[in-house]
């Protein structure tokens, strides 16, 4: 458990952020984000070699109390510093100092690469940067789609703000592909996208820019035309890279936490049986199936997590395996989390419904993750292309080793046989991507579990889910029946069930869990908190009190 728990204690956390104003949620969320930085105390180092200290920020259970101060943070420190830090080691050592006032939180730090009608197709941003005789730059927005979308460069805190500002370089007229540049966007006070609904509030805007001058120094890197602008351009988005295996990670606390919740209201719900009694609504296998695959997803994820880590940081791999890695983890930790977010909020009826118990907010706040760090159509396009491999399989007999390479054989087949590859790919396998890298994520996660040793009873929960998410493809091949899948699920559910307080408690989450539905105490304590509705006879002892009970949204 990392100090950052102590935080859960302090008036920082104590604060209820629902009653607050956006405003003044967006302030808190930056405080937030601040203090769990400085109380891991990353440093340039950290984020320059992604030490261990880097990753394991990105999974402590802190981060998923508040999803706009994960989100503040990871762009403070991987996509602002990291990119910062290439330089800064380098050819610019006149950045240290911004630097470490980023790290001390003293400066906002921001990343405007994506433009509002662009997408994913950045490297044909609009946004320009013309150099001028005088060595300076001309930053201009063409029009209004070619604005950069969604960074949170909105003054707040009164505290300056400089962002790394993609844009087209042109040299006497001669376009030489995006570069990066360092501008200084708001002094805290002056210089709106509405708030995204359902997750804790981010200052989101519309970044646009009049013809602003930039000195000579806001440039980042040189001014020399590259005959590899594409792979340059690729280069000095590194850290997007990054981002889509860390800040996928989330999804691991947030599994932890979720099923904790789920898991200690199960155990203190009770019905009544047919025979009278009452009896906890986690004796029926409709709460024990969706509440111990998520518990399974997150110790296999943390295999995961650990296995891509080591890939990610192998300078002998090429950057594309790297990335493509990065993209196979993130896809199956949002898929776990989302799915396992819906079925045990349905499982714990209207008291899903709540923001006071978390499950609905880490649901809107994955959904914001997924959509994070790009996109995974490009990684299958490339796989089809076979410009490179990711890691095979150590269990290439397993079923979902099997399930993997069949996907990618039948799409080859597909695109091969036509005579226009991309019309095929768009047709026929395009609406398939998103299985086919599940797939391999599937698999990478089963081999990382076995080869760390997980429980077994863990891992065969974690192969059964993933085995249903396709499982027509297993019975069509004989491989199972319906009937056997059904068999397996019931075995491995039966070993880890009489194990739940064990696995509850090996998750060491606890002091990050804030809903009040996990206990008889926490409930009556919630509840007098809440606003009392009294009718005008209940001053008489012989009129009841009509109390209406209201979550606080």
């Amino acid at each position: 458990m990392t100090s950052t728990s102590q935080l859960c204690q302090s008036n920082l956390f104590e604060k209820r952020s629902e009653l607050l104003s956006r405003d003044a949620r967006v302030v808190l969320s930056y405080e937030r984000a601040r203090a769990i930085g400085l109380a891991h105390g990353v440093t340039l180092h950290d984020i320059l070699d992604l030490t261990q200290k880097f990753w394991d920020m990105h999974i402590d259970p802190i981060v998923v109390l508040d999803g706009a101060a994960f989100t503040l943070l990871t762009i403070q420190y991987n996509l602002v510093v990291g990119t910062l830090a290439q330089y800064a080691a380098t050819t610019r050592p006149d950045l240290i100092s911004l630097v470490e006032g980023i790290l001390r939180w003293d400066v906002i730090g921001q990343f405007c690469l994506t433009e509002l009608g662009r997408g994913l197709d950045i490297f044909r941003m609009k946004t320009s940067a013309t150099l001028l005789p005088t060595g300076e730059f001309d930053l201009h927005t063409p029009s209004p789609s070619d604005a950069k979308f969604m960074p949170p460069t909105v003054p707040v805190k009164g505290l300056p703000c400089v962002a790394i500002v993609f844009a087209q370089l042109y040299v006497n007229g001669e376009c030489r592909g995006p570069r990066p540049f360092l501008v200084n966007i708001n002094d805290g006070y002056r210089m709106l996208l509405p708030p995204r609904g359902g997750s804790a509030p981010v200052n989101h805007a519309l970044t646009s820019f009049h013809h602003v001058r930039l000195p000579p120094s806001a440039l980042l890197g040189d001014l020399d035309k590259s005959n590899r602008i594409h792979r340059d351009f690729m280069s000095s988005i590194w850290r997007v890279a990054v981002g889509s295996l860390a800040i996928g990670s989330i999804a691991i606390p947030s599994l932890q936490i979720s099923s904790y919740i789920a898991g200690r209201y199960f155990q203190r719900r009770h019905v009544t049986s047919a025979h009278g009694n009452p009896v906890p609504i986690l004796s029926y296998r409709t709460q024990q199936l969706p509440l111990l695959h998520a518990i399974a997803q997150a110790f296999v994820l943390r295999a995961l997590y650990k296995w891509a880590i080591e890939q990610f940081m192998d300078k002998n791999l090429d950057v594309r395996v790297r990335h493509g890695v990065a993209a196979c983890c993130k896809a199956v930790m949002v898929q776990h989390a989302q799915l396992a977010n819906c079925a045990l909020s349905e499982r714990m009826g209207a008291q899903g419904l709540f923001e006071y118990n978390r499950l609905s907010n880490l649901y809107s706040e994955i959904r914001g993750v997924s959509i994070a760090e790009g996109d995974i159509l490009g990684l299958v396009a490339d796989s089809l292309a076979q410009t490179y491999t990711l890691p095979l399989s150590t269990h290439p007999d397993g079923p979902l080793a099997l399930h993997e390479i069949s996907l990618f054989d039948e799409a080859t087949e597909t695109v091969s046989s036509s005579s226009d590859f991309t019309h095929a790919f768009m047709q026929y396998v395009q609406p398939h991507c998103q299985l086919m890298v599940e797939s391999m994520g599937h698999r990478m996660a089963y081999d990382a579990a076995v080869d760390q040793g997980v429980s077994q009873y863990l891992v065969d929960l974690y192969l059964i889910n993933a085995i249903k998410t396709d499982a027509a493809w297993y019975v069509e091949r004989g491989i199972f029946t319906r009937q056997a899948i059904m068999r397996m699920e019931d075995t491995a559910l039966s070993a880890a069930l009489p194990r739940l307080d064990e696995l509850l408690a090996a998750m060491e989450v606890e002091p990050y869990v804030t809903a009040p539905i996990i206990s008889d105490e926490c409930w009556e304590k919630f509840s007098r908190t809440l606003p009392v509705y009294s009718s005008p006879q209940a001053e008489a002892p012989a009129q009841p009190t009509l109390v209406l009970e209201r979550a606080r949204l």
